[in-house]
Parts: structure tokens; C-alpha cells; sequence
């Protein structure tokens, strides 16, 4: 089975590549930076230089594929995030159009039904459209917030041992390691079975609201982590400051506010296949303590 995999060096596509290869697909990755992918390389993976807005590069590359993993990537430091994100998807459509791709599947977001209001979550949106027009099967995961973003705060974990965000401190959302959203679009993509369109939100083990996840942090670095609820414009002074456009930072308070308000939500229920495994504290404990002895960057 021939797969074609994007951002195949980010968290859910060189995730998504260990399970496949595992499964002994022949795969094929689309990457900017080919040396980060040696290790699949060794593997047997086809590893080429290219960009995923290179219409020619993904079209070659997913010539006769069995199926196709599309993701978009952050595209935190555009201007014009939405422009950004409605591009990929359109080399996204042409080449499962023009390569009649059988099988896709992409990722997107909680949300991703709606179009406005939802900060980056409008360009997914517009992306699972895009897709939707041209593949005959294609299933779009729409998972919650990744424990990955707490990643972006581990100066405050390690100088200040809290975590920070625009949010109330008892508001729950679902949230979940990108290693188990990897686990689902992998068995996705291998399994031949399924027809048309398809949509599963993935919840993570149980909500949870940033004082629940400081908890959570607590619990598995064994050192006390505090919360505190950032104000708009700190948010996204705090944003710009890691490197996102101002574009990026407004959008991004758009989705917080969307959460807060309760416009983001899950809309399927619980469930056994919306339940991931892999708690926050594991998380914690895994791949955040490690982290901890790295040196401050501010």
C-alpha cells in the first residue's frame, strides 16, 4: 500500500510515518528538511526535498498513491493565516483531483464546520471544503487542543512553574496528545473498507480546564504548577513575542474567545472512538520533564 504523508517531521506526521512503516506501507514524505527524516529514510520511506505549496512537487510525489495524509501546518508567522492555510488546500484539491488520489485523509479541528468566528480554525474549515469538492472518500479528524501546546510554555513551567493563557480557569475543552490523533489517521489510512465522507472529532481521555491541566502537569513533572489567566493584550504580546504574526496572534485570541464563550465545542458525544488513551500527566511525565533541565531562552 503506497501512502504520501505531509509535515512528515511535525508531531502527527512523524508519528502518523512510524505507525505505517510499522505496518509495512510503502511510504513517501513530503519535506522541506530531508535530514530530519533520515531515521524514516532508513526505513525505507522514499524521502524528498520539496514544499507542500509546490503544486508540481505534491503532485509527483503522490503519483499512484493508495492514499494521502494531509496536514496543514501552523503557518503561525503568515500575515495572512487564513490566505495561507485556503492555498495548501488548494494543492491539496488539485492534486487528489488531477492524481485521483482513492483515499485521503486530513487533518483538521473541533469546529472545523464552522467558517468564521474560530480564529485559525476558519482556514480548516475552508481546507476541509476544498478537499470535500474534489476526493470520493476522504476523512477529516477533527481533534481538540494538543498537549503540545504546552510545549510553547515551558520557559514559564521551568522559570516560573506555571502555565498562561487567555482563558477562565474552569473552563474545559477537550484535549489530547498529537501521538494518539497520529494512531487514529493511521488506522485510517491503512484500513480499505471505508466509503465517501467522514468526520470523528477526538475528545483525549476526559476534558479538562487549565487548572485541571496544571494539575494534570503537576502530577507528572513531581513539582507544583500554578495557572494564571492571561489578559487579551498580554496574550498576545506573550504570542508575537514567540514568533507568531500579528495576523497568527488574533486569530489565535479569536479561538480562545470562541472556547470561553462555548461557540468551540466538541459536537459529537463521548465515546469509545473519540476517547484517546494517553493522559496529560503521561504527557507531563514523558516528554515535558526531560525538557525541564534545558536552559531559559528569554
Amino acid at each position: 500500500m503506497r501512502i504520501a504523508i505531509t509535515t512528515p517531521s511535525g508531531h502527527i506526521g512523524s508519528a502518523v510515518t512510524h505507525y505505517v512503516l510499522e505496518a509495512g506501507a510503502d511510504v513517501r514524505l513530503l519535506g522541506r528538511r530531508p535530514e530530519k527524516l533520515k531515521q524514516f529514510a532508513d526505513r525505507g520511506a522514499k524521502v524528498v526535498r520539496g514544499s507542500q505549496d509546490d503544486i508540481d512537487f505534491v503532485k509527483w510525489m503522490t503519483y499512484e498513491v493508495d492514499a494521502l495524509l494531509w496536514v496543514t501546518p501552523p503557518g503561525y508567522g503568515s500575515d495572512d493565516l487564513r490566505g495561507f492555510q485556503n492555498r495548501l488546500g488548494e494543492v491539496a484539491a488539485r492534486v487528489i483531483r488531477e492524481n485521483r488520489i482513492p483515499r485521503v485523509g486530513n487533518i483538521s479541528a473541533i469546529g472545523g464546520h464552522l467558517g468564521s468566528g474560530v480564529g485559525p480554525v476558519n482556514g480548516l474549515h475552508d481546507v476541509e471544503r476544498l478537499l470535500d469538492a474534489e476526493a470520493e472518500n476522504i476523512m477529516h479528524l477533527r481533534p481538540g487542543f494538543f498537549f503540545e501546546n504546552f510545549l510553547w510554555q515551558m520557559d514559564e513551567i521551568r522559570s516560573r512553574r506555571r502555565i498562561c493563557l487567555p482563558l477562565s480557569p474552569s473552563r474545559r475543552y477537550p484535549m489530547l496528545a498529537t501521538r494518539d490523533i497520529a494512531r487514529v489517521a493511521a488506522d485510517w489510512l491503512l484500513d480499505t473498507r471505508w466509503l465517501g465522507r467522514c468526520i470523528q472529532e477526538l475528545h483525549g481521555p476526559v476534558d479538562l480546564s487549565c487548572e485541571d491541566a496544571a494539575h494534570a502537569i503537576t502530577e507528572g513533572l513531581g513539582q507544583r504548577i500554578g495557572y494564571v489567566k492571561l489578559d487579551k493584550p498580554q496574550a498576545r504580546a506573550s504570542m508575537i513575542a514567540g514568533g507568531m504574526s500579528e495576523n497568527a496572534a488574533d486569530l489565535m485570541l479569536e479561538l480562545y474567545d470562541a472556547v470561553e464563550t462555548g461557540r468551540l465545542k466538541a459536537t459529537e458525544p463521548r465515546s469509545p472512538q473519540t476517547t484517546t488513551p494517553t493522559t496529560l500527566a503521561e504527557f507531563a511525565r514523558e516528554v515535558m520533564a526531560p525538557m525541564l533541565t534545558e536552559p531559559v531562552t528569554h
